[in-house]
């Protein structure tokens, strides 16, 4: 068995290096019972990475035809019992097909702190996680800080997983967002740089906006933002805002003329100038004009002579 140590020279989250690898390097498979081992837990909450319920299945499929490629690698928690600290999915897919032993690597970590780290840092090398993922991790790094026990600033979790502080923090603000949304930003649905906008919203409005979505219905960049805009303005979080302000938005860009005149008037009567050009509007104004100054100025001659 190996220990890990917190240290300055401890394994980073670096995509470019397989860290399982690294961890088991010269160590000896071992098979250990399945009823023996347990997912990892810290401060008595799950791992932050999810188990896809169909990934648990392709990768039973895979292991029931080829074995485990890779061993999982686990942590001594007492003299007869396993916590996982990579390979929750290998572990889950054999517990599907019903495997009573499986085989596995045993590092020595005593450390808590240094476990979360090695969990983290192997599912990151395995699979880009999702922004909610990123979130609980994060959050879970950022609570360490108030514990003066913790070594790792926000510097060094920077430099660990190769982002920005602001990016660090971006992600720590999913955990304010409706699940809706954090669903969307999953999925990609909705850009991370909204992440910081939409936790300012009440959750009321927040859940409108995931609702909106719901309907099969999407908003591009420009959209989303004004519909934030408009909210923070207006408290508004009815659904039928959102509609109107996205209609409001699809109405002003569709301006067809340079004078914005023209383009105020085209909202109101749209149907009436659908097929105008500038030139014909040009014209009409300069008859109508032509005609008012006529017009006038026969009114004022008039008056003189009356006044004479």
């Amino acid at each position: 068995m190996i220990d890990i140590k917190r240290s300055a020279n401890r394994p980073r989250a670096n995509f470019s290096n397989n860290f399982e690898e690294l961890l088991m390097d010269k160590q000896k498979v071992v098979s250990l019972p399945m009823s023996k081992i347990e997912p990892f837990s810290f401060n008595g909450d799950p791992q932050p990475f999810a188990i896809d319920e169909n990934e648990i299945s392709a990768l039973a499929d895979s292991i029931s035809k080829c074995g485990i490629i890779t061993p999982i690698i686990v942590r001594s928690i007492s003299s007869n019992s396993y916590q996982i600290l990579s390979g929750h999915k290998r572990y889950a897919a054999c517990k599907k097909l019903m495997y009573l032993d499986i085989d596995a690597v045993v590092i020595e970590v005593t450390d808590d702190n240094v476990a979360f780290d090695i969990v983290c840092q192997a599912n990151i090398q395995r699979k880009e996680p999702r922004p909610s993922e990123l979130s609980k991790m994060f959050n879970t790094y950022l609570s360490l800080r108030k514990n003066v026990s913790a070594d790792l600033t926000v510097n060094e979790i920077s430099n660990m997983f190769g982002i920005s502080r602001k990016t660090i923090y971006r992600y720590a603000n999913i955990s304010n967002l409706d699940n809706g949304l954090a669903e969307l930003i999953d999925s990609k649905s909705i850009q991370i740089r909204f992440i910081e906008p939409l936790a300012k919203l009440s959750p009321e409005q927040q859940k409108a906006i995931a609702d909106y979505y719901n309907y099969d219905e999407r908003l591009s960049s420009k959209e989303l933002t004004l519909v934030i805009e408009q909210m923070t303005d207006n408290g508004s979080s009815d659904i039928y805002d959102i509609i109107k302000a996205i209609r409001n938005l699809s109405e002003k860009e569709k301006e067809p003329y340079k004078n914005s005149l023209y383009n105020e008037m085209y909202i109101k009567k749209s149907s009436c100038m659908q097929n105008m050009t500038e030139s014909e509007l040009d014209k009409i104004v300069y008859e109508l004009l032509d005609k008012y100054l006529e017009n006038n100025f026969k009114s004022t001659k008039k008056v003189t002579t009356n006044e004479k």
